[in-house]
């Protein structure tokens, strides 16, 4: 009975509190229309007002979350352009520190509604580190750090040193990355097909890398014995932004290139399945369009995300071996794939290039494989070969992410990993 009526005492109380935190103010415009819908400052014990927190509101039965920081006295404003009236689920991004309450709060139409955010220190900072703060904490050097950027493209860094393998066993570990093909992750690993190996050493000293990994990860103690450092949070005029998340339907949706239509609409590929996705970002709908599988037991997953002149999508279809062309009026696919003499367990068309197409009817893409550059003939459906493109004095071929067009539709190879430029 004691516990019920303490129960009882702790609701009323948080619910007196609630009170507090959400009155609705009468600060209008002299238009007569609220420039504010949601404001507050966000505080905590050790710090007081807090600066450069994100603070993220959410509609109930929404998929837009949007995002606004707190200025240096730590008061955030949501504007009432951005949040209608409805009940907003709130949460916050500062590292070191969880949300204390409160955790939602009623918007009201045509009111500025106030709610001060209190926060407390967070029991788990090891599961707010960003890849970013991790490599700043972990005790090593340059060169050795820049190992595990050959790791975070399919899982964080986190994952790395939450693990207790020792020297020999992550010498095992790296050959099992290998294997894993673009687009992995650890709930949708792929692997490649025929035993193909990527590099994921990069030319590094492996034994030396797995001695090191193994006395920073939790292999020879519980804890880390090292200072888990955080970034500086954003103020001045970093703060001054808004920032829009859309929830997208499958929970292992990759999105990796996002390219904007003439009618606003968001497109985007899936780097792990065969799929383009239409977002709208006035309602948060979304579309997504399935693709043909091409070979069968293969990784699945697209990249490069193009428009040509009509504004049709092309999309590069990795290891199924070709490239698509989408048809936004008939929302229909058309695919383009490499001859099957072409064809290995490692092909790999990672970009593509129409948005100059109409010059010459000719669409450019690659194969990652071999380096070699591809141009498709779209009166033929046919592809001619350029083979790979050596960089003068660096012995080596240039291995092109980004192919833009010039207006006579004459490519530029990016080149992945060094800052050489070619051009067709």
């Amino acid at each position: 009975m004691l516990m019920l009526k303490k129960t009882i005492l702790a609701i009323a109380i948080a619910a007196a509190a609630a009170a507090l935190f959400f009155t609705a103010s009468d600060l209008i415009r002299a238009d007569g229309s609220p420039g504010i819908a949601l404001t507050g400052q966000v505080s905590s014990e050790k710090e007081g007002p807090m600066g450069g927190v994100v603070v993220g509101a959410k509609r109930e039965g929404s998929t837009i979350t949007i995002n606004v920081f707190s200025d240096e006295q730590g008061r955030y404003n949501f504007p009432a352009s951005k949040l209608g009236p409805g009940r907003y689920s709130l949460r916050i991004r500062a590292a070191g520190y969880d949300l204390d309450g409160p955790k939602a709060v009623d918007v009201a139409s045509g009111k500025v509604t106030t709610g001060d955010i209190k926060l407390r220190p967070t029991k788990n900072l090891a599961g707010q580190l960003s890849d970013a703060e991790w490599l700043l904490s972990i005790p090593g050097t340059d060169e050795q750090k820049k190992f595990l950027l050959n790791c975070n493209s399919c899982h964080t860094i986190e994952r790395i040193m939450k693990s207790t393998h020792n020297a020999d066993e992550w010498v095992q570990v790296f050959q099992r990355m290998s294997l894993y093909a673009p687009g992995s992750t650890p709930l949708r690993p792929q692997m490649t097909v025929g035993g193909v190996q990527r590099d994921r050493t990069r030319g590094a000293d492996v034994k030396a890398v797995a001695e090191w990994l193994a006395t920073v990860n939790l292999h020879s103690s519980p804890t880390w014995e090292y200072l888990l450092k955080t970034l500086p949070r954003p103020k001045g005029r970093a703060t001054r932004a808004i920032i829009t998340e859309y929830d997208l339907p499958r929970k292992l949706a990759e999105p990796h290139d996002v390219v904007v239509d003439s009618d606003g609409m968001a497109w985007y590929s899936d780097f792990g399945e065969q799929f383009i996705g239409k977002v709208d970002p006035k309602t948060g709908k979304v579309t997504e369009y399935p693709i043909p599988v091409l070979k069968k037991g293969f990784p699945t997953g697209t990249l490069d995300l193009q428009l040509d002149k009509d504004e049709n999508l092309w999309v590069s279809l990795m290891y199924q071996g070709g490239i698509a062309k989408f048809d936004k009026k008939t929302e229909k696919f058309q695919i383009f794939a490499l001859p099957k003499e072409w064809q290995g367990n490692h092909t790999q068309q990672s970009m593509v290039s129409p948005s100059y197409s109409h010059v010459d009817g000719k669409v450019w893409t690659n194969n990652q494989d071999d380096h070699s550059i591809l141009r498709l003939d779209l009166a033929t459906g046919k592809f001619e070969n350029l083979g790979p493109f050596e960089i003068p004095g660096a012995n080596r071929t240039i291995s092109a992410y980004g192919i833009p067009a010039d207006h006579g539709n004459n490519i530029y190879l990016l080149e992945f990993g060094a800052n050489n430029i070619g051009r067709i």
